[in-house]
């Protein structure tokens, strides 16, 4: 059995304070248990340059009428990872497999 592990999922959002600059902040926030589907830590090769990927899988168990788009990240281990991808599976126990790039 694979464990549970805990990830805060964040929405994201850019407001323009009093000088007009634009400032992140956090609208939203989930904290939900995962499973650690993939763990990629390999070599990719982006226009020509080989880099080192640093990507994570999980799959979490949500409500279905999430909403998810390039604003949102999340939170492993105290490092941010963008959501690079969903994908609505149909599972007793997980309903979302999330992707996510460091």
């Amino acid at each position: 059995m694979i464990p549970k592990t805990q990830i805060r999922v964040e929405k994201w959002v850019v407001n323009k304070d009093a000088n007009g600059n634009g400032v992140e902040s956090i609208q939203r926030a989930y904290n939900l248990w995962a499973e650690l589907v993939q763990q990629g830590n390999g070599r990719t090769d982006v226009a020509g340059q080989v880099r080192l990927s640093n990507s994570k899988q999980f799959k979490v168990r949500f409500r279905p009428d999430w909403k998810v788009d390039s604003k949102w990240k999340f939170l492993y281990l105290q490092k941010r990872y963008t959501i690079t991808g969903i994908e609505r599976v149909n599972e007793k126990r997980f309903n979302w497999i999330i992707n996510g790039e460091g």
